[in-house]
């Protein structure tokens, strides 16, 4: 046996077979990155099509989401567990996030551009194991005349702040104004300005920074906003509670209520679970949800305003979580929201955090 030979002819073998697979593979994903990860694609039904370009027997006439029995069963049993379809695949492929486009400001500062509802986002890279608690109150509660302001919940406002506010993606913005915007009257600036004004009202003293974290370095943005944090820290002392406020970006029909006739973005809590103290950032959580869940619960026509807590194992820098006991990370609408309907949110969540602060719990 001429072995030479052989090990030659093998060896060449192996190369045009690895050859054809790659150009093979290749073909297969721009197929699939054309046909699922268009921007016309909604990003809850990109997983979906994978699904349908890969088992072409699951791709009948009736492709409604709601329908796709099998697809669910399947998503569910491979982890997909989450608010956006392509948590699995960023957790998987995390470099197919890195590629973020982005635009220069007139201050030549990068800053992202494309709609988050097409790329993978922060809260779904580089972290194991998340889920979702979802908000399951769906009691029969009067939306239509949920209670407001209360006057029994009015104190005196102390000279130490009680509450801290601010934003560690700065710039991220509502419906008319785009994506993101250095204009913070038109970004979830205005939203905490709303809150701390309705916080004014109860006798709260709120501290709302509004220092932009996400323009210069969008990617190490939580690492900006922790040293904002350990600033207030440090000159003040812990408070009673501490919001990373930011804006989703999910569907609009999943972050919309009505309250009182009024169209309004719902809010949700992001927690890590890996803090030291996690057991009593996460409790913080629980009370503002059960508060929320008693004032505002939903019912058959109208979802409750509070959406539930998605939970990470690190996320980013701990979202800061591990500075202090009562920090939380809460997200208030998405990016398909107007802003309109954030602002007007902005006092149901001051009347939660009101009666966390000033009430009895």
């Amino acid at each position: 046996m001429n072995l030479k030979k052989n090990n030659g002819y093998n060896i060449k073998t192996v190369c045009i077979f690895a050859f054809v697979a790659l150009i093979i593979f290749s073909g297969l994903f721009a197929i699939i990155k054309k046909t699922c990860f268009t921007y016309k694609t909604p990003v809850n039904k990109v997983y979906s099509n994978i699904l349908n370009s890969t088992i072409p027997m699951i791709n009948g006439k009736n492709n409604k989401e709601e329908n796709v029995v099998f697809q669910k069963s399947l998503a569910k049993i491979i982890g997909m567990n989450s608010k956006n379809s392509l948590s699995v695949l960023g957790r998987e492929i995390a470099y197919l996030g890195s590629n973020d486009e982005y635009k220069k400001l007139e201050d030549d500062k990068n800053f992202i551009e494309k709609d988050p509802d097409h790329i993978f986002n922060e809260f779904t890279l580089n972290d194991d194991q998340v889920y979702v608690e979802e908000n399951t109150s769906q009691k029969d509660g009067d939306m239509s005349t949920a209670p407001v302001f209360s006057t029994d919940l009015k104190k005196n406002m102390p000279s130490k702040p009680e509450v801290l506010i601010y934003h560690t993606h700065t710039c991220e913005s509502y419906e008319p104004y785009g994506i993101n915007t250095t204009d913070q009257s038109k970004s979830v600036v205005a939203v905490g300005d709303e809150i701390k004004r309705e916080l004014d009202k109860y006798g709260v003293n709120v501290i709302h920074d509004n220092t932009v974290h996400d323009v210069s370095d969008y990617n190490n943005a939580y690492k900006y906003s922790r040293v904002t944090l350990k600033k207030y820290l440090k000159k003040y002392g812990d408070f009673k509670l501490i919001i990373d406020l930011h804006r989703d970006s999910v569907p609009k029909d999943i972050v919309t209520t009505s309250i009182n006739g009024e169209s309004v973005a719902r809010f949700e809590f992001v927690m890590v679970r890996k803090n030291p103290h996690s057991d009593k950032n996460i409790q913080v959580a629980e009370k503002l949800k059960a508060i929320s869940n008693k004032l505002y619960p939903g019912n058959k026509t109208c979802k409750s305003y509070n959406r539930g807590t998605w939970y990470y194992n690190y996320g980013k820098n701990l979202y800061s979580q591990d500075l202090s006991n009562n920090a939380i990370l809460v997200e208030v609408g998405s990016h398909l929201n107007t802003l309109d309907e954030a602002k007007a949110s902005s006092k149901y969540l001051a009347r939660i955090i009101a009666e966390y602060i000033n009430g009895k719990n």
